[in-house]
């Protein structure tokens, strides 16, 4: 159906009868039992109702999108109603609305839904349709003003195409300049790695194909989420087909094991679920606190950020994002504060031990840290960073998350409508079993004398084995519906276009420039024996930040431990608080945009199949920025204060 199909004059009222937001739903159920839509009027307006409580409809500017995803409709449905006189809706702004359009979609046509959603903003973003629509004086008049504002022209319709294809030449202009212009220096580090290839006129060619896709690949799916999957696929087929990067090397980058782990990881959490687990450590946790959710709030950033630091970042927000959201619901709470707040205390407390971020291992690695070593300087840190920033997210979100919420979930019994409670026992201690032996993983490749991570892959793929063994039937059911495909190869085609810039020599020359500014840079500003120092670990702990909110930070590590490692060769003081201003840099600048971790993209995805709503950038970069400003500045503070100690 085409978009003017949805709306009719039968569906526009005009200065209806209401009083209050409860009045006006009575209103929409009234005309939609009468025309058939519904069935029954008290259940349509206990649902908007219970919608509401989850979070505003209320957009601000005296409009409200209340929206119901229903099982019984054959079609979607959009009512207006301009009101006479204003009423209170909770809006944004806190100011009531003139302006309510009610959005109606079947369950298993959510597509159709946004849509519609994605329609209507635009006409309401027009400039002056708003005042139009609020002065109309007829039911046809409001159609008219919608389709007319919705007919834009045709640059207007298509700007983000145009955005999109300016930015495709200025980024591969600017490949153009800094690839030419870039040059890797002769120097011990450059020759043992073989650095020097990248210089060559071939690779040149390749550095700006492979920094040109992947930044345009970064700005389509700044502009069309919905399409970054096709986004991302185009442009490593590109990638191939240039020859910039080969089908064994893409295979390879596509880090196949990563994506065999998130894979386990989605059945076994999906599986857990279906069981009851989840449900039952909600029920025990809510009703042990009480029904305070701030409290659980600060309770479940803990836990996250615990866990983060124990197994890994994706498994960590997997249990927690699935336990918030199912408190969320229960509690008639918006999941949304709760989802990128778990988000953030997980990506700032894989940084407490070196199991809980591969660059955490890498860098341990490259600098010969030990696990000890670890508990000495990141623990202490990562755990302060982590308390801080659950506080001020607490504050940022104060209005969003109640005191106490009046659902009185807490007097339930936890064992309320859990079929087998043997299965959720047996599911509990099976998951208790897998977090323990993830989080003895190294310790068991040693053993075993396996290869790093081995056992982190084989384990939760030997319990999804089990898991599936265990649900017979509905086993196939599980992994069709348990694993969000679409993410996990968004993240395949992702994760190669990252590793490309490493593979053609982007990083390494990016690296380069750093240390260049680094070395040219007036170090006698301070006069301080070691300014040297404290100007190298503020550019790299920044530097790395910011490039691990739009790149995958492992590429970036790999590309800047070079850097490091030839500081310390030049002889610069205490130059082992560079590899921490690495690790923070790389764990902590995750949090700045969706696609800044892998744990970011998973709870992005947990969160839509839950809530039937996206995150767009936006959004997330306008709590992401303030969390990883005051995140690096406190790791920078804490670790400049600790330069005097000797290393």
């Amino acid at each position: 159906m085409k978009f003017e199909d949805f709306l009719s004059k039968s569906f526009v009222i005009l200065d209806p009868d209401a009083k209050d937001q409860r009045q006006l739903f009575e209103v929409f159920a009234s005309l939609l039992y009468k025309d058939g839509v519904i069935e029954s009027e008290e259940r349509f307006v206990e649902d908007l109702i219970e919608n509401e409580k989850k979070g505003t409809t209320g957009i601000g500017q005296g409009i409200a999108l209340p929206h119901l995803m229903m099982d019984k409709l054959d079609r979607s449905y959009i009512i207006i109603a301009r009101l006479k006189d204003p009423i209170a809706f909770n809006s944004i702004d806190n100011k009531p609305v003139r302006l309510v359009i009610l959005l109606l979609s079947a369950k298993e046509k959510r597509e159709e839904y946004v849509q519609n959603l994605a329609k209507l903003a635009r006409v309401l973003r027009r400039e002056g349709a708003i005042e139009k629509l609020m002065a109309a004086k007829s039911q046809a008049e409001v159609i008219s003003i919608i389709l007319g504002k919705y007919k834009e022209n045709f640059f207007t319709k298509n700007s983000r195409f145009f955005y999109f294809a300016g930015a495709i030449v200025l980024v591969f202009v600017l490949a153009q300049f800094l690839m030419t212009f870039l040059k890797i220096p002769i120097n011990e580090i450059s020759l043992s790695q073989d650095y020097l290839k990248f210089n060559e006129s071939f690779w040149v060619k390749k550095q700006i194909l492979a920094c040109g896709i992947f930044f345009t690949t970064i700005i389509g799916t700044l502009l069309f989420w919905k399409y970054r999957v096709a986004i991302a696929a185009f442009g490593l087929g590109v990638l191939l087909f240039t020859g910039t990067i080969d089908l064994e090397t893409t295979v390879k980058f596509m880090n196949i094991p990563i994506i065999i782990f998130l894979i386990s990881m989605m059945v076994i959490i999906s599986w857990l679920e279906s069981i009851g687990v989840f449900k039952f450590l909600v029920a025990n946790i809510v009703k042990k606190i009480g029904p305070y959710p701030r409290r659980i709030f600060l309770i479940l950033m803990l836990f996250s950020g615990i866990l983060g630091g124990l197994v890994d970042e994706v498994t960590a927000i997997l249990v927690a994002i699935t336990i918030a959201i199912t408190i969320c619901n229960q509690m008639n709470i918006n999941p949304f504060p709760f989802v990128i707040s778990l988000v953030f205390a997980t990506n700032t407390a894989s940084a407490l031990t070196m199991i809980g971020n591969p660059i955490g291992i890498y860098i341990a690695f490259s600098a010969d840290f030990t696990f000890t070593d670890f508990l000495r300087w990141s623990t202490p840190i990562s755990f302060l960073i982590t308390i801080i920033i659950s506080l001020l997210l607490l504050s940022l979100f104060s209005k969003s998350i109640p005191k106490k919420s009046k659902v009185h979930f807490f007097d339930i019994d936890p064992w309320e409508g859990i079929a087998d409670k043997n299965r959720v026992k047996k599911g509990g201690l099976l998951f208790l079993f897998l977090i323990i032996l993830i989080g003895f993983s190294s310790q068991i490749d040693k053993f075993l004398h396996l290869p790093p991570n081995t056992s982190t892959i084989a384990i939760p793929l030997a319990f999804v084995g089990i898991v599936i063994f265990l649900e017979k039937e509905n086993g196939k059911i599980l992994v069709e519906q348990g694993v969000q495909w679409w993410s996990i190869l968004f993240f395949m085609f992702l994760f190669a276009n990252a590793a490309c810039l490493e593979y053609t020599g982007v990083t390494p020359k990016l690296a380069y420039m750093l240390l260049s500014f680094c070395q040219n840079i007036n170090f006698n500003l301070f006069n301080s024996p070691n300014s040297v120092t404290i100007i190298s670990l503020i550019i790299i702990t920044v530097f790395t930040a910011v490039m691990s909110g739009f790149v995958d930070n492992l590429p970036i590590i790999a590309a800047l431990v070079p850097v490091v490692k030839t500081l310390k060769i030049a002889g610069l003081g205490h130059a082992n608080i560079l590899w921490w201003g690495l690790l923070f840099g790389g764990c902590l600048g995750g949090n700045l945009t969706i696609i800044g971790s892998s744990a970011n993209m998973v709870a992005m995805s947990v969160y839509e199949k839950s809530e039937g709503k996206s995150i767009n950038f936006a959004t997330w970069i306008k709590y992401g920025m303030p969390v990883v400003i005051v995140s690096v500045i406190l790791a920078l503070g804490l670790l400049i204060l600790q330069i005097s100690i000797s290393l």
